[in-house]
């Protein structure tokens, strides 16, 4: 890819360096912004060198929802860039399927640097990401990721081959990032191949997985929450006189999602889950989705604290630079606080 740069002093130009000094200098800025990696979200957190045997993934990614994404980097330098690359992921996915969930969060401590659980920076407060992560690894379900300086045709085409063979909880992309330097200034391109393929397959595979109905969130607290039965269908209630689409969740108990019309866009910063060990219904405000968003983020937090007595922990919540998740009981809330909740979300984030 040709790049050109400029500045108020000089012409159109060619950058003074292009590349990378080695594949580490790749891993270090996807294990900092994994979000680069298509399909991850900003909230996902990275673990580098990840030692599941004799050998190590360059990076595992694990995302809000418990989706894994395993990321190889080999630059064209690298005579494995066109072959050997896909064997060393697919190698390294296979070390990971079937691993005990306890045993890769110790792998993820022991191999990043002795840092925190991955589940503790998520904010997984009712074992729902480890849940869903152990699932994943015994399905063996996937993103496969390869980050290369430039693209080459035999790759793209093994891309191809992979996505139509296997299952469609497994994705294989390939991404090109093409990296400049000009001075103090660093330019970095993303350029992603297959993933339309991957999401083709993933509309597939959550078509097939059934969504949970209000009746059955309804029916799980009647069964195990029923105290909460009642602010719950007020919440419902308010949540629709204020705008808010409920779809109900595939979590692997009773969930539904609650998403909301804003000037950038559908957002989803409400939802409802119940815990199995807890025999609990929950309420959760996504603070941490809107971490691009501070302005947001502020509003957000002064609308819900400004509710008389909330139970919602904002504080706590921007101490943590918004990373924290609070899924709260809905038994904890009064009606009142539940009918106010839904306006002032809404108007944080509409503005």
């Amino acid at each position: 890819m040709g790049i050109l740069i400029r500045d108020a002093e000089s012409g159109w130009r060619e950058p003074a360096g292009m590349g990378y000094e080695n594949e580490s200098a790749l891993q270090q800025i996807l294990h900092a912004h994994p979000n680069l990696v298509p399909g991850v979200s900003e909230q996902a957190v990275a673990c580098r060198e990840f030692q599941s045997g004799p050998d190590r993934a360059d990076i595992v990614i694990l995302d809000v929802q418990g989706k894994l994404t395993l990321v190889e980097c080999k630059l064209a330098a690298n005579p494995q860039v066109r072959r050997e690359v896909i064997g060393q992921i697919l190698d390294y996915a296979s070390r990971l399927w079937r691993m005990d969930v306890d045993e890769f969060e110790r792998v993820w401590r022991r191999t990043d640097g002795g840092r925190g659980s991955p589940f503790e920076e998520l904010d997984d407060q009712d074992g729902r990401i480890r849940t869903a992560v152990k699932v994943n690894l015994a399905s063996g379900r996937f993103n496969l990721v390869l980050a290369v300086d430039d693209l080459n045709d035999d790759v793209k085409r093994i891309v191809e081959f992979l996505n139509a063979v296997t299952v469609p909880a497994t994705g294989v992309i390939v991404v090109e990032f093409t990296h400049a330097q000009d001075g103090d200034v660093e330019i970095l391109i993303p350029t992603a191949y297959g993933s339309d393929l991957v999401e083709a397959k993933a509309a597939v595979h959550a078509a097939n997985e059934p969504a949970w109905r209000e009746e059955d969130f309804l029916a799980w607290c009647e069964a195990n929450d029923p105290t909460a039965t009642p602010l719950i269908l007020e919440f419902l209630g308010a949540l629709r006189a204020t705008g808010f689409q409920i779809v109900g969740g595939k979590a692997q108990t009773p969930s539904l999602n609650c998403s909301i019309g804003s000037p950038r866009g559908v957002k989803w910063p409400v939802a409802l889950y119940t815990s199995a060990s807890s025999k609990e219904a929950k309420v959760e405000v996504r603070f941490p989705d809107f971490r691009g968003q501070p302005e947001v983020q502020e509003a957000l937090a002064q609308g819900v604290e400004a509710i008389p007595g909330i139970p919602i922990p904002v504080g706590l919540v921007r101490q943590t630079d918004f990373r924290k998740r609070p899924n709260i009981p809905a038994r904890d809330f009064t009606a009142e606080q539940l009918r106010a909740l839904p306006s002032a979300v809404a108007a944080a984030i509409r503005g």
